[in-house]
Parts: structure tokens; C-alpha cells; sequence
């Protein structure tokens, strides 16, 4: 079988390389043993030579060319301990040059397209809407109502002059003002907010007539999501609710917040 040429190792020297021929002489006239380390092209270590051997047997490589010009045994170096050294350390090889590993290949997703969500219509959306107004402010005008009939009644009781009845009566229009501001910007920020970000998805009116706020992906907002929408609603509302009646020539009934926040009321 062809071989590669084979580097022995003699006395602690690289002797060779040799042809396989060529070793088996060497092996006959006792030169060098099956336990002598040798070495040959693909190899990273010096190795007995029976496993260099078995190695060539599993890999035909280009075989050496034959000559009968042998080199040399090697002599053992002399050292000051005496004729013969120690058995040494054979000489390092250099480690092969592997290429470097290419970077992995990162695979991106595919772009999430938007489904086709069950769009609630515009009159059901404005029913929702004054449902909440219904919850929110009602119960404010029904105070202001008793508040006034206090006033007159104690006027009336109490034989007020005119100038008092109009600062009593000027006080709780202010009063009513405020309230109505404080419920209209707070409370209606958390009720709305709170409520479409919920497991419910919706306020008290969208619940009431099936209605449910979503992302363009029919998912649950977030807070902050819905936090956006209800302060996109203000743009919505001006002018005249212009932003509102966007709903009514949409073909997915997207008013103007739910643009801007990017949200959808579908039916549930």
C-alpha cells in the first residue's frame, strides 16, 4: 500500500521521513521498535509507530518516493552528565491553521402581518360612548341639581337678598365647573385606561353592547397604550368630534385615536 513518508523519532532526533518499505527495513534490522514515536503529514503529535501506521492504513496519502539512500542513524547528544542523554521531550509541532468559524446565521422572523379583525360599527360605538358619559357625568349633574335646590330653599327660608342668592349660586356653578373638569380629565383617565387595559378590554359601555379595544393585532393594550388613546381622544374631539365621525368613512371604523394609538374596537 503507498505511504506517506515517516518521520521517526531516534535518540530524541527527527530521522526520515521514510517510505513504508523503507521502514519495514528499519523495523527488521532492529533500528527502530513499533513503540518508537514517529510522525507523518496529518498528524498534530508525535505518535508510537504503530498507530502512525494504522493511521496511513485508514488514509492513503501520495506515497514518498523509493530510494535506497538511507539517512543516517542519528547518534545520541552528548551531555555532561555523560555519553547518552535522557529520554527528552520530542520536539513540538506547530498546530495546524483552522479557519475560522463562520458566524451563525440569524433568521429573521417574518414580518407579523395585521389579521382581519370583526369591526364594531359607528353606532354602536356611539352608543358606548354616551353609556360612559351616562356613568361618568350624571351623577355630577344630579349633585349640582341638588346643590342648586339647597341654595334657593335656603334663600327662600332664610329671606336672602338678591346679591347673596347670585354669590351662593355663583359659587356652586364653580364648584360644578371644577368637578366636572377633575372627573372629565382624572377620574375619566383611570376609568377609561384602567378599564381597557383590564381583562374586559372595555369601558362599562363597550362591555354593555359587546365592544372590546385591542391592538391592530387583536391583542390586550397596556397601559401606557391605553393611556395614549384616551389622551388621542381629546384630538378626536376637536373640532365639533371631527376626529369621532373619521369612524363613520372608514372601512376598519377607525376613528382618529385609534390611529394615532394604533388600537382597534372590534366586536367581541
Amino acid at each position: 500500500m503507498a505511504t506517506a513518508g515517516i518521520t521517526v523519532l531516534k535518540h530524541n532526533v527527527p530521522w526520515g521521513p521514510f517510505s513504508r518499505a523503507q521502514i519495514n527495513e528499519r523495523l527488521e534490522q532492529g533500528d527502530i521498535t513499533l513503540q518508537s514515536l514517529a510522525h507523518t503529514p496529518g498528524l498534530n503529535e508525535w505518535l508510537p509507530l504503530r498507530d502512525v501506521l494504522d493511521h496511513l492504513d485508514r488514509n492513503e496519502l501520495p506515497p514518498l518516493p523509493i530510494t535506497r539512500d538511507l539517512p543516517p542513524i542519528p547518534e545520541p547528544a552528548a551531555t555532561a552528565a555523560g555519553p547518552k542523554s535522557p529520554a527528552l521531550e520530542p520536539p513540538p509541532l506547530s498546530p495546524p491553521i483552522m479557519p475560522a468559524p463562520a458566524p451563525p446565521v440569524v433568521e429573521e422572523p417574518p414580518p407579523r402581518s395585521e389579521p382581519d379583525l370583526p369591526t364594531a360599527s359607528f353606532l354602536l360605538r356611539g352608543i358606548a360612548f354616551l353609556l360612559d358619559c351616562a356613568i361618568l357625568f350624571v351623577p355630577i349633574f344630579v349633585l349640582f341639581l341638588l346643590g342648586a335646590m339647597i341654595v334657593e330653599v335656603q334663600g327662600w327660608w332664610q329671606h336672602d337678598d338678591g346679591e347673596s342668592m347670585r354669590q351662593e349660586r355663583a359659587l356652586l356653578w364653580r364648584n360644578f365647573t371644577q368637578l366636572l373638569l377633575l372627573v372629565a380629565v382624572g377620574f375619566g383617565w383611570l376609568y377609561a385606561a384602567g378599564l381597557e387595559c383590564s381583562r374586559w378590554q372595555a369601558t362599562l359601555g363597550k362591555r354593555w353592547v359587546g365592544i372590546k379595544v385591542t391592538d391592530i393585532y387583536g391583542e390586550r393594550l397596556s397601559f401606557l397604550r391605553a393611556t395614549g388613546r384616551y389622551v388621542a381622544k381629546y384630538l378626536s374631539a376637536l373640532p365639533c368630534f371631527l376626529g369621532f365621525i373619521m369612524a363613520l368613512f372608514s372601512s376598519r371604523g377607525l376613528a382618529l385615536h385609534d390611529r394615532l394609538a394604533k388600537t382597534r374596537a372590534v366586536r367581541e
